[in-house]
């Protein structure tokens, strides 16, 4: 990743310390010399806030927006990027839910499913981190917000020179393989037309929509059993075991046949890819 600085795009000034984004794709001059003087400040308040903030790296000079930030799972990765001195642009239907405070994060108001405004974010970052899903018109597989999510990312980007690279937290049943396995294989039903059915099938969509690019991507896929973590909240956000395992065939499943990995190791092996592009234009999976 080069280092691109954060753009951010304003319609009418910040609300609540909250920016909104500008559904524009055109970014103008002005609006970049305004991205690189509010970057200026991002790093500024990092030194003037390190006693406070000590938990969070120096500034790595590279840039990344995570969709989803405000969301139990994406909120950890924004931490863990945050610790390791990315510059972090939380993007959120409700930016206003984001009370990050730290060095480097910057609550954006932004949608999946709104082309415009992934076309001028795309241009202002590194890396776009999705971790979003949820249906959509006639709880289809092909309209749920992950699903669009990937199609719009696949289309905006293909055409972008230097495009920064996406990664997506997928579904763990597109490990089964094609739809015709996930539905051989389903531990539970899930009835074509109900919500549960398009969630699951929304990732295999994406996926496949994935494989079918040209862009830099990674899926990466989360076990059954994600420790810490409910729907609805984060019971543990803290508890690391220390080390994980990878895939890119089948679950990982331990010595007691469990597969499973805590909320917080799989930020971990989110950002470990970011860092490191292990599995570029790869899904892979996580367990222990």
């Amino acid at each position: 990743m080069k280092g691109r600085k954060i753009g951010l795009l304003i319609e009418s000034g910040p609300v609540n310390g909250v920016s909104l984004l500008a559904n524009q794709p055109v970014v103008t001059n002005m609006q970049r010399v305004l991205s690189a003087v509010l970057l200026s400040l991002l790093v500024a308040c990092s030194s003037s806030s390190s006693q406070q903030q000590a938990e969070y790296a120096e500034p790595n000079g590279k840039s990344i927006a995570v969709f989803g930030a405000s969301g139990k799972i994406g909120g950890l990765i924004v931490d863990e990027a945050l610790q390791r001195g990315y510059q972090v642009l939380g993007v959120s239907r409700n930016p206003l839910a984001l009370t990050v405070q730290a060095p480097g994060f910057l609550a954006v108001g932004g949608d999946l499913t709104d082309r415009d405004s992934l076309v001028t974010l795309a241009k202002t970052v590194d890396a776009i981190i999705i971790s979003v899903s949820g249906t959509g018109e006639g709880n289809l597989p092909e309209t749920t917000v992950h699903a669009v999510g990937a199609m719009h990312m696949v289309s905006i980007l293909s055409d972008m020179e230097d495009a920064p690279r996406v990664i997506q937290i997928g579904g763990a049943t597109t490990m089964f393989g094609d739809a015709d396995a996930m539905l051989e294989n389903m531990p539970f039903r899930a009835k074509p037309g109900s919500p549960m059915h398009a969630m699951l099938f929304g990732h295999r969509v994406a996926l496949d929509t994935y494989l079918a690019s040209d862009i830099d991507w990674t899926v990466i896929t989360p076990p059954v059993k994600i420790l810490g973590w409910t729907p609805s909240e984060i019971k543990d956000p803290d508890t690391s075991m220390g080390a994980y395992r990878t895939s890119t065939e089948e679950l990982v499943v331990d010595e007691n046949g469990e597969n499973s990995i805590y909320v917080r190791d799989l930020a971990i092996a989110t950002v470990d890819e970011l860092d490191q592009a292990n599995f570029l234009r790869q899904r892979f999976t996580v367990g222990y």
